[in-house]
């Protein structure tokens, strides 16, 4: 069995899976790239292996499948095992982002649990019991900003987001004790092609930057293994901003029209 770690990264041939495997490679690891495009995964290999130059043991390695294919996820996972020996590190970078609610047709909504959640599902319930049977590993599950707090008008994207925060949750809590880190990452808007084709309030430079993941996946290894990360979050200096002096406005708009009870508020607090 080779010693060099391997990182199993989803979403890899592009965005923040490409950023994260371009961050493993610098790191050491053996990055296996999982996304449904064959071309897209040649081409991210390619420029993988081009820019770290490593040797045979470090090659960049690729999978092709829908990880909406329940039984192409599961052949997949065991295919990776077998050939590598160890998954070190599963980082969930493929999404999709779908706007709407209930004006979504079912087959789309189920659609969006399919990726969002049952795929990073599928992927842990498959290594995780490897790292656990060698004694250690880590996971990292990319949410969304929109997995703690929902807006209107995303809510099939939010609903499958918060079902992996919650997911992710339970198992950072099972396996916490036998030397396993789960972490969650929620970013706001990261500036990729998923998030360009929703037409975003923010300027590109404005976003968050794929390789913003990354180095918080080089901060989240730098911990000694006693450490355990439950959640991360990432957000727009322009969203904090834009949602604080949103907040302050209806609270404002509340106390005038409740002033009677404000008032009362204020004088307890004082005595």
């Amino acid at each position: 069995m080779s010693q060099v770690p391997v990182a199993v990264v989803t979403g890899g041939s592009r965005g923040i899976g490409k950023a994260v495997a371009d961050e493993c490679m610098s790191l050491g690891f053996r990055v296996v790239l999982v996304a449904r495009s064959a071309r897209n995964l040649e081409q991210a290999c390619r420029e993988l292996s081009e820019k770290h130059a490593p040797d045979a043991a470090h090659q960049p390695d690729m999978v092709s499948v829908d990880v909406a294919d329940v039984a192409a996820v599961k052949a997949a996972a065991d295919d990776i095992i077998r050939r590598h020996g160890h998954v070190d590190l599963l980082f969930n970078a493929a999404g999709i982002s779908i706007p709407g609610t209930f004006e979504l047709d079912a087959e789309t909504f189920t659609r969006l649990f399919e990726i969002n959640l049952r795929a990073p599902f599928l992927f842990m319930q498959a290594f995780l019991p490897h790292m656990a049977a060698q004694g250690g590993g880590r996971v990292v599950n990319v949410a969304s900003r929109n997995g703690k707090v929902a807006v209107a008008g995303l809510g099939g994207y939010s609903a499958s987001k918060y079902g992996l925060v919650g997911l992710s949750e339970s198992a950072y809590r099972a396996y916490a004790a036998q030397g396993i880190s789960i972490t969650t990452i929620c970013p706001g808007w990261v500036n990729t092609e998923m998030a360009a084709n929703e037409g975003p309030s923010l300027r590109p430079e404005e976003m968050v930057q794929p390789e913003d993941v990354a180095k918080t996946l080089r901060w989240l290894l730098s911990m000694s293994p006693s450490v355990r990360v439950m959640e991360v979050m990432l957000e727009c200096a322009k969203d904090v901003e834009r949602r604080a002096s949103v907040e302050l406005a209806k609270l404002y708009a509340l106390k005038h029209r409740h002033e009677d009870e404000f008032s009362t508020l204020d004088v307890q607090a004082e005595s």
